[in-house]
């Protein structure tokens, strides 16, 4: 069991610094970019690729689940996480910038512990609950810190709230999906379980785009957009079968808890490279820390 939980925790770690930079790059692609359109073209470039990886790394028969709930899983991962998700966690970031959605959004641990104990019967523990207070108490501070300062950031407290309030959301679909990552991986590979989650959440994506055709009516995805999607689909291949994977090889609590440190690579990132557009507060950073320690309490315990 320590062999597999520090291979899953592997996995979490790679899936942790490819989201963190997947915020960035969304953040520039989002730029002056239709957003129903922008989701699902990155979601297709993802899927593109992920078809020589995953057939290179896996047979054809790992792609075919035993169970027929697997199916369903899949098809629900596919339209609630895929075209769901990142729909709402991308519309965060426009509204709020992603030292802001990172927070909240990667919170999912302080859910995901109690689904995972329902539905999987993962252990819940005192020493447990208390990261996850502490967790909680980071992503108070974050969403009380001041507004990001981004002259491409809606100023507008609406505009704001909308960009909260989807990030609550998206913490909501991300919880559920990690404990549904780790009953599909239980029948079929993890690889193969992640591709097959976003191939099936394309067509979903597509979908939302058109119904929201008319809203977006008359634009066009900038050129200077395709650079970040390509490297936003990129980020995209290697979080989502990594954390499918640590999930697989640990519990999904302590998955998240090592995703939920995006907060603190996001503050760097901002620091170091997005000076004048992100705004590093005292409640910022002092929520980011909050999220490291209650992120070592819950991975510690186990």
């Amino acid at each position: 069991m320590e062999n597999t939980h520090a291979l899953g925790m592997f996995f979490a770690v790679l899936a942790l610094f490819a989201w963190a930079g997947l915020s960035f790059c969304v953040r520039s692609a989002m730029r002056d970019a239709p957003l129903l359109r922008t989701t699902a073209t990155i979601s297709t470039a993802n899927a593109l690729i992920l078809i020589p990886v995953s057939l290179s790394l896996m047979p054809i028969s790992a792609f075919q689940p035993v169970q027929s709930q697997t199916i369903y899983l899949i098809v629900a991962l596919g339209l609630f996480m895929v075209a769901g998700s990142r729909l709402t966690y991308y519309f965060a970031i426009r509204r709020i910038g992603p030292s802001r959605t990172l927070p909240v959004a990667t919170s999912t641990p302080i859910i995901t512990a109690f689904i995972a104990a329902a539905w999987v019967g993962e252990p819940l523990t005192l020493k447990m609950m208390i990261g996850l207070i502490l967790l909680a108490g980071g992503v108070t501070l974050a969403v009380r810190a001041d507004p990001a300062q981004d002259a491409n950031l809606p100023d507008s407290s609406r505009a704001r709230l909308l960009g909260w309030m989807m990030a609550g959301v998206t913490v909501c679909l991300w919880s559920v999906s990690g404990v549904a990552m780790k009953v599909v991986s239980s029948d079929v590979p993890p690889i193969a379980a992640a591709a097959m989650i976003v191939w099936c959440g394309v067509p979903f994506s597509w979908l939302i785009a058109l119904a929201g055709s008319k809203a977006e009516a008359g634009r066009w995805i900038p050129r200077a957009s395709w650079r970040w999607i390509a490297a936003s689909a990129c980020c995209q291949t290697v979080a989502i079968p990594s954390f499918v994977s640590a999930v697989h090889y640990t519990y999904a609590v302590n998955a998240s808890a090592i995703t939920a440190l995006q907060p603190l690579i996001a503050l760097i990132v901002a620091h170091l490279f997005v000076r004048e557009a992100e705004n590093i507060t005292w409640r910022l950073v002092a929520g980011a820390l909050m999220t490291v320690c209650g992120t070592l309490v819950v991975i510690l315990v186990t």
